[in-house]
């Protein structure tokens, strides 16, 4: 055997190994759902001139393109007239909707308070609302039912199979 006979096959090989080697980056491009930013344990403030507006705190956050994904969440709104605060073990905010799941709680500063295990809360029109059963409490009144809407702007509440306890003084 000769050694241009040598070198040719190795450099044959070698293009073949190249090419049946080669990177594919295909699945990079459909797996285009990478985070940009990712937190842990944060609290961000969002401030005005004379107060703080918003807070929001969590375990774990992820910003992708359209939209956040926070673990352990909590939501707090002072634009309203009474401070309150909304939140859940998973939350997902896209177009000014924030989607909740497990252990919805919503605090208000008047003592207001109620639970469910998932909800939706879209911050352009102050509308809370639950797809399950939920349970409301104020000081010793407890309401229970289902498919809550709740406008925090407004301040009414309607709801479905509505059952309530209401202790009189």
């Amino acid at each position: 055997m000769s050694i241009n006979l040598f070198f040719l096959l190795l450099i044959a090989l070698l293009m073949g190994m190249f090419t049946y080697f080669s990177p594919d980056y295909t699945m990079l491009d459909k797996n285009k759902d990478t985070p940009q930013i990712e937190l842990s344990h944060f609290t961000l403030y969002e401030i005005s001139p004379k107060k703080i507006d918003h807070i929001l705190e969590g375990e774990e956050g992820k910003k992708f393109e359209t939209r956040y994904v926070v673990t352990s969440a909590k939501f707090s709104d002072n634009t309203k007239t009474m401070f309150h605060s909304l939140r859940a073990n998973h939350v997902e905010y896209q177009n000014d909707l924030l989607t909740l799941n497990g252990d919805v709680r919503y605090v208000r500063q008047d003592g207001l308070e109620f639970r469910s295990k998932e909800g939706t809360y879209n911050t352009k029109e102050s509308l809370i609302q639950t797809k399950g059963s939920f349970v409301i409490t104020k000081n010793a009144h407890r309401i229970d039912g289902t498919t809550l809407n709740y406008n925090t702007k407004k301040d009414t509440v309607s709801a479905d199979r509505v059952c309530g306890v209401y202790q009189l003084k």
